[in-house]
C-alpha cells in the first residue's frame, strides 16, 4: 500500500506565469507526491505519454496551437486511463460542448474557485466520476436549452436520427448527457463491448466521425425530442 502512494503522480499543465502553488497543495494532499510541471501543449502530450500519469491538470491558458478538444483527444489516444481536471475561465460555445462530452474529462472547474473545489474535483478524478462547477454545469444548461428552444420552434427535422433502432437513440442520448461508455452499459445493463457496437452503428448512420460530431448532431436535429415522439407512437399502437 505505501508503496502505491509514492508512485502516485499528476501533471500540472498551465502558462509559464501561472503559480502551482495551491494545485500542488491539493495534489499532495491527496497523496500524490510526483508532480511535473508543463507550460505547451506539446510539452504536455510527450509528458503524458512518457509518465503515464493518474490525473493531469490543465488550465485554459495552456500555450499552443490546437483547440483544448483536441489535447484531450489526444491525451486519450497516447494514455487512456489518465483523467483530466480542466480549470477554464473562457471558452467559445463550441469548445463548450467538445469539452463536455470528452471521455476523459474528470471535472471541470472555475478558475476564480479552483482552490475551493480543487479538492473535490480530485476526488471525482479517482473515482472516475465527473465533477462540474455550478457556473459551468449553468452556461451548459443554457447552451442546450437555447439549441432545444430553436429546434422545436421550427418543423421537425429529425435527419438521419430516424435510422437509429431504439437502442442506439438510447446509447445516443446518454453520450449527450455527457456519461461514458462504461456508465452507458451499467445504465442498460449491457457490455460495454455492446455499448461500442451501438457507438460504431450510430457513427455510421449519421455519417459522423467522432462522439463530438454525434452529440451535436442529436443536439442539431432533437433527438430529444424524436424518441418522445417514438414512444408516443409505439403506445398508441398498443392501445
Amino acid at each position: 500500500m505505501s508503496q502505491m502512494k509514492t508512485t502516485r503522480e499528476a501533471i500540472i499543465a498551465l502558462s509559464p506565469v501561472q503559480s502551482t502553488v495551491q494545485i500542488t497543495k491539493e495534489l499532495n494532499l491527496a497523496g500524490y507526491t510526483r508532480i511535473e510541471r508543463v507550460d505547451y501543449q506539446e510539452a504536455l502530450i510527450q509528458t503524458v505519454q512518457t509518465r503515464r500519469p493518474s490525473v493531469t491538470i490543465i488550465t485554459s491558458e495552456l500555450p499552443g496551437r490546437k483547440a483544448i478538444g483536441e489535447v484531450f483527444a489526444e491525451i486519450k489516444s497516447v494514455s487512456p486511463d489518465t483523467k483530466i481536471i480542466f480549470i477554464s475561465k473562457s471558452i467559445t460555445e463550441d469548445e463548450l460542448l467538445n469539452i463536455y462530452v470528452a471521455e476523459n474529462i474528470a471535472a471541470w472547474l472555475v478558475s476564480e474557485r479552483s482552490d475551493r473545489t480543487l479538492s473535490l474535483a480530485i476526488e471525482a478524478a479517482e473515482a472516475n466520476q465527473l465533477f462540474v462547477d455550478y457556473s459551468v454545469n449553468n452556461t451548459l444548461r443554457n447552451i442546450i436549452k437555447e439549441k432545444q428552444s430553436l429546434l422545436t420552434s421550427s418543423n421537425a427535422n429529425y435527419g438521419n436520427l430516424e435510422l437509429l433502432t431504439e437502442r442506439e437513440a438510447e446509447v445516443l442520448k446518454f453520450l449527450c448527457e455527457g456519461l461514458n461508455y462504461k456508465k452507458v452499459a451499467q445504465k442498460l445493463f449491457i457490455s460495454e463491448s455492446t455499448v461500442k457496437t451501438h457507438i460504431n452503428n450510430v457513427f455510421t448512420k449519421l455519417k459522423v466521425n467522432d462522439r463530438t460530431q454525434a452529440v451535436l448532431y442529436a443536439l442539431r436535429h432533437d433527438l430529444e425530442s424524436l424518441m418522445s415522439a417514438t414512444m408516443s407512437n409505439n403506445n398508441s399502437s398498443v392501445a
